[in-house]
This record gives C-alpha cells, structure tokens and sequence, in this order.
C-alpha cells in the first residue's frame, strides 16, 4: 500500500520506518529539510520526564523509561548515559525527602532498563562533584541517571534507516493540502494519491487541518523551549529548581560546551521560534542564582528555540504540569498525530500502525 507522511521530524521518521518495515512504499515529505525544526531544537535527553512524577504521571513515564534503552541500543555511538545532579538549598519547595523520593522512584520504574542507582549526596560530597555551585545555604544533592544524543547523528541514522527500506524522502517539499479521500496536493497543485496519510506535522498540524478543511477535536497548545550554549563545560549535568513556578532547568556538559534550558512559553504562530531576550536573562539568572562564578552573556555562543506541540489543558496555563503524552486521530484516510516527544516516538510509531491497520481493515 502507498502511505505518505507528513512531516519529517522524529515523529514522522518513526512511523514512516515502521509502516516500511511492514512492506508499505512510504513516501515522507516535509516542507523544509528533514529534522530541521522541532527535533533539532530539543534539550537533547531521551529520559522518562522526571518532573511527570509530580503529577502523577507514572504510566507515561515508564514508558518512555523503556523507551530510552531502545534508543540507547538503537544508536550507542550517538547517545551517553550522564548522572543528573539536583542540588539541594535551603528554602526550596521540595525537601530532601520529596526529592530522594522521586529520584528513586524513576530508578524504580525502569526496572531492568535502569541505568544505575538514585542516590543522595551530602554536602561535601555534592560540592565535590560540582565544585562551581555555591556552598552557602547548600544542603546537598540528590542524583540519577538519563541520556543525552547528538541530535544530529541520531537524526542521520533515522534517515539512513528509512532509505534503505526503500522508501522516499521529498524534503523543501510544502504540502498545500491533504484530504480524507488520501489526496496531497502539493505547492505547484500537483495532487498525489495515496491509502493513508499520516499527518505529523507537530507545530503546524492546526495550520494543515485548517487549510484541508478537516476538523479534529483536539487543540494544540504551542509552548516554546528556549536553550542556550554556553562556552564552559561544567563538571556534571545540573537539575536546577525554580522556586517560584515549581520548575526545572537543565544545565547539560556536551563536548567541551553545555547546554542551559529550557523555557516553557505560551506562542501562537509555529514560524516564529526563537529565544528572546527575556529567556536568555531568564535562564541565566536561573542559573546564576546557585552558581559560585556566575554565567555572563559572553560566554552564550548560540541559543535555539523550539515548539513543543502539547494539547490543550482546559482551565490552565501551567505548562510545568501538562503531559507530554500524544493522541492519534483518524479521519477518512488521514491519521493525525498530535502532541509526542523525541522519547517516545518509537512506541508512538507502533500506535500509528495500529491505527493504520485499522483502516486498513476497514
């Protein structure tokens, strides 16, 4: 069966690698290059969502726990397994307890997938493992452990994977509109036919529903993370809370840089990504906050933005507590995929086949 995807992000790779491997032709096609935009621009972890278990989240993060050793088997030269360190000060919102509690809890839920043990860290010890934070008010540190990818050679191992299963990749390829019927009609109005069509254009999937005239029930909330680079390598990778909104903030050593972010805000148009003036002072004072040498703006050589496409939650704002969890919606020949995260891409894969089967079926 000919099968068309939409999007060429992580999402859209995944599903397409999937339908290909079932013997479907899959033709993949994205309006600027393969992974160009909201896969490139992530903090770059395959992890469980830590912060999920506040709300509950048990089941998704498991999942993506599972998950994250599929991607570590999938691309061990592209991945490395890092201890994260939550450093502990006085009047923070979590406690000790809550936080050695938590750490152990997503060291629990991977099971035989773990990485190795949670732990909790005195003062000295903590001070030792990261001698650039502040020792006054410090109380210690909990830590555990997640992976951190170099996007770009993950993404060209996903390339090369789809391609050698024969299937095609059309990139700076804008797709005017698709149809129920399993019609795309590209820029130029060529219209090309297809059994399904898998829409996973992430950010933009309200903008093609709405210039296909196909309704959905569900609505996106677009939320920028914002991330910055910074020309310093720190000795470990950093948890930072932020008291105020019940946040965290990463600080990540990658090569002989690191990596700071991400930002949670609210945007309405999917072209306009970008880290703001206002996120670069945010994340820095962040971090600054607990560091012994502060971060000065010279030493940020680059900075990224991207939309994390999440569902709408009714009746609230707070972004911190949404899940990252997606939905599949079919309509006529057409399997939209909302929400979804680098993580959890593969397994969503397989639930987009299940729904293709179905249709399938009929």
């Amino acid at each position: 069966m000919k099968v068309a995807v939409v999007g060429a992000g992580v999402n859209g790779f995944c599903s397409a690698i999937k339908l290909a491997e079932s013997g479907c032709s899959v033709s993949i096609f994205d309006k600027s290059k393969a992974f160009s935009e909201t896969s490139s621009k992530s903090s770059r972890m395959f992890h469980g969502g830590i912060r999920y278990l506040e709300q509950g989240h048990f089941k998704l993060v498991h999942e993506a726990l599972v998950e994250r050793k599929e991607w570590l088997d999938f691309a061990p030269e592209a991945t490395e397994i890092k201890r994260f360190f939550i450093p502990i000060f006085k009047n923070q919102s979590r406690s000790r307890l809550v936080l050695f509690f938590g750490v152990k809890i997503y060291q629990w839920l991977a099971g035989v997938m773990s990485l190795g043990n949670s732990f909790y860290h005195a003062k000295v010890q903590t001070l030792k493992e990261l001698p650039e934070l502040k020792s006054e008010d410090l109380l210690g540190s909990v830590s555990y452990m997640d992976v951190v990818f170099d996007n770009e050679k993950v993404s060209k191992l996903l390339i090369d994977k789809l391609l050698s299963k024969n299937a095609s990749l059309h990139e700076n390829l804008p797709i005017k509109k698709i149809s129920k019927s399993g019609v795309i009609l590209l820029e130029d109005d060529t219209e090309k036919k297809f059994d399904a069509i898998v829409n996973a254009t992430g950010p933009w999937i309200d903008v093609l529903l709405k210039q296909s005239s196909i309704e959905s029930k569900y609505e996106l909330d677009l939320v920028r993370g914002s991330h910055l680079i910074i020309d310093y390598r720190f000795s470990n990778a950093m948890v930072f809370q932020v008291k105020e909104e019940k946040r965290i903030i990463f600080m990540i050593p990658i090569g002989d840089k690191s990596l700071l972010g991400t930002t949670e805000v609210l945007q309405k148009n999917p072209e306009e990504a970008f880290c703001s003036e206002a996120e670069v002072d945010y994340l820095l004072n962040t971090a600054n906050h607990f560091l012994k040498k502060p971060v000065s703006r010279e030493l940020v050589i680059e900075s990224f933005a991207g939309l994390r496409p999440i569902i709408k939650r009714k009746g609230s704002n707070d972004f911190s507590k949404a899940s990252r969890d997606a939905q599949i919606e079919v309509t006529g020949k057409v399997i939209n995929v909302f929400g979804g995260k680098w993580t959890s891409a593969m397994s969503l894969a397989e639930k987009v086949f299940g729904k293709f089967n179905l249709m399938v079926k009929g």
